[in-house]
Formats: C-alpha cells, structure tokens, sequence
C-alpha cells in the first residue's frame, strides 16, 4: 500500500459523511494485565452474548407457499389442477404485475365474477402503456389477432424496437421476417438476442447487455402464452371497458 494512503481514505469517509464500513473492524484490545479480568474486545463480547441467547426462540421454516411462482401456477395448470393454480396465484399475488394479471384471468376462466371484480381495478392500471397489449400481441402469434393489441400499442407511443419485436415473433413467416428486419434497423443488439434466444437463428449470438432487457419483457410474454393469450385478451378487453 502506498504511504500515507490509509489517512487519505480516512479523510474522504469523514468528508463524505460515511462512517466505518462493516468490515472495517476494530483493533484488538490491549492484552489486559489481569488475566482473569473480564474482555475489553468488542468481538468477544459479542461472541460472549450470542453464546448466552439460549433462550431464543428456534428459526421458523418458510411456510411452502413463499417459495412459489408464476411457474408453479403455470406447471399446476398445465398439470390439469386448475383450481390449485388458482391457489397459487391468489397466494403469491402482490397487488399488481403479471401475477395479478394471471390471477384476474384465471377467474374470468372461471366465471369467478366476485374475484374478478375486485381485481379489474388494478388490470386497468395494468392496461395502460403498451407492455402488457404488445406481450399479448406476441402471445397470441396469428398477425389478425394479434393486430389490434399492436395497433394499440402504437398508439400508446411504443417504441419502435417494441412493435419490432412483437411482430418478430408471429407465427407468419413474412410478417415475422419483417419484424425482424425492423427491430435490427431500430435495436441491433436486441434484435441479435431475439434471433439467438426466441427464434433460435443458427449462429445468432444474444448481446449481453440486451439480454436483461429480453427477459424483462419476454417473461411476461411466455407466461401469458403458457397460460392461453385468448383469455388474457379478453381480460384486457372487460377492463378497458369499464
């Protein structure tokens, strides 16, 4: 270490109002004089008082519900227990995102109209913007039903790169070549990783920093396809109605 370097880092803490960071730790105590005499060391007298806690209470074992995720409720569904997704969902629901939207869709599949009515508030907060209408359009694959979610999209100022992509990702091949054409002129990097991870483009390589935006998006878009696009379209459709 160069000389004098230590005081310098000093200095700037004090002058940005930062303390002792967690690891910095304290020097060690002088040796006392009695060595019967109780420890001036702060570490010790830590150690002494973990050691004494006898009486705390055991760690409680995460109820299996908190370890759940939309992928359970999907796998559950695809599984056929349809009612144990639903489960699911209501549990690991938040308030808001994907989950309460799968959650909102799974009871108008139902005909649930109590649940669904609590919950088409909070998809009309979802519907706004254009991430959710263009994840379902590239959820749904055919371009006819998938055109208006785009067209909507649009006209909630979505940004190139995302009207690309979805249509990328139609199950037409022309539309899905132009899309792809489209999305390489308006993200390259993006469209890179679109080529290499959804439509499996020999020698494609993903772009690393695209990569987290891919699934962002794609994740949300995979789980509605999972699920059935159709139901979730119509989900969208009864909370931009009321």
């Amino acid at each position: 270490m160069v000389p004098g370097t230590m005081g310098f880092f000093d200095k700037a803490k004090q002058l940005l109002g930062l303390g002792a960071s967690d690891d910095d730790e304290p020097p060690p105590a002088a040796p006392s004089a009695n060595p019967r005499a109780p420890s001036t060391d702060p570490r010790a007298t830590r150690l002494a008082r973990a050691r004494g806690r006898k009486d705390r209470p055991p760690l409680l074992e995460m109820p299996p519900e908190q370890g759940q995720s939309v992928d359970d409720a999907l796998a559950a569904r695809e599984g056929g227990d349809s009612r144990g997704a639903r489960k699911i969902l209501e549990t690991i629901d938040r308030g808001g995102g994907l989950r309460t939207v799968l959650r909102a869709a799974a009871a108008l599949e139902a005909g649930d109209e109590g649940e669904l009515v609590s919950l088409l508030p909070q998809i009309a907060v979802e519907a706004e913007g254009w991430k959710l209408w263009l994840q379902v359009a590239a959820a749904l694959g055919d371009p006819g039903a998938a055109q208006s979610y785009l067209d909507h999209a649009a006209a909630e100022k979505a940004p190139p790169w995302a009207l690309a992509w979805a249509r990328a990702l139609c199950e037409n091949e022309v539309v899905r070549r132009e899309g792809l054409v489209e999305l390489l002129f308006a993200d390259a990097p993006l469209a890179r990783t679109v080529a290499a991870r959804d439509l499996a483009v020999v020698g494609a390589v993903a772009d690393g920093e695209a990569t987290a935006r891919w699934a962002a998006f794609s994740h949300g878009r995979e789980s509605i396809r999972r699920f059935g696009a159709p139901v979730v379209a119509r989900l969208l459709a009864r909370a931009v109605a009321t």
